[in-house]
C-alpha cells in the first residue's frame, strides 16, 4: 500500500478489546490493508471543476435531515397562534354540535299552578291539579283544612263528587 490509511498501532488502539489473540488482530489488519490496496488501484473518473465546487458547496451547506411531512406538521401545531386559533375553532364546533342536538322546545304557555288555596280566618281550602291527581276517582276534589280553636290540631276534610255530581262525597282525613 503506498499511503498506509492505519498504522498497527493506531488500529490496535481503535480496536482494543474486539480480537482475542495477535493472530487475529494481524489478520483483521491484512484485510483492511489489503481493501485499501484495491480501492487505491481503482480507476476513478476525473472531476469537473464544477463537479468539484458543487461537491465542496454541498459539505459546508448546513443540510436540514429529511423529516417525514407529519412531523411538518406538528411542528406547525405546537405555533401558540395556531394552537390558539385551533382551540377556538373546536370550541365553536364542540358548541354547535352539543347545541344543535338538543330537542326544540316550544314556548311554554303559562302553567296553571299545581293548587290554589283560599284563606279565611279559620279554614283554608285546597283546589287544582294536585288534588286531582292524588284522588282521580273523585270529581271536583276540594280539600279544607279547618282550625276551630288555637290549641286543638286541624281537621282536614275532603269534598267532592262521584258519578257526574250526582253522589256529594265529604271525607274526613
Amino acid at each position: 500500500m503506498k499511503n498506509p490509511r492505519l498504522s498497527l498501532d493506531e488500529f490496535k488502539t481503535l480496536f482494543a478489546g474486539r480480537f482475542e489473540s495477535q493472530e487475529e488482530l494481524l489478520r483483521e489488519y491484512e484485510s483492511f490493508l489489503t481493501v485499501f490496496e484495491q480501492l487505491d488501484e481503482a480507476n476513478v473518473p476525473e472531476l469537473t471543476a464544477g463537479q468539484k465546487a458543487e461537491i465542496f458547496r454541498r459539505s459546508w451547506q448546513p443540510s436540514a435531515p429529511r423529516q417525514p411531512w407529519i412531523w411538518a406538521w406538528l411542528s406547525l401545531l405546537k405555533r401558540p397562534a395556531v394552537t390558539f386559533a385551533l382551540g377556538l375553532v373546536l370550541g365553536g364546533v364542540l358548541t354547535l354540535v352539543c347545541i344543535g342536538n338538543q330537542p326544540i322546545v316550544p314556548a311554554a304557555k303559562a302553567a296553571e299552578p299545581p293548587f290554589t288555596m283560599e284563606q279565611t280566618r279559620f279554614t283554608q281550602t285546597y283546589t287544582g291539579r294536585v288534588l286531582q291527581e292524588l284522588y282521580p276517582q273523585i270529581e271536583n276534589p276540594k280539600m279544607v283544612v279547618e282550625k276551630t280553636e288555637e290549641s286543638s290540631p286541624p281537621q282536614r276534610v275532603l269534598y267532592g263528587t262521584l258519578d257526574e255530581g250526582e253522589i256529594y262525597v265529604v271525607w274526613n282525613l
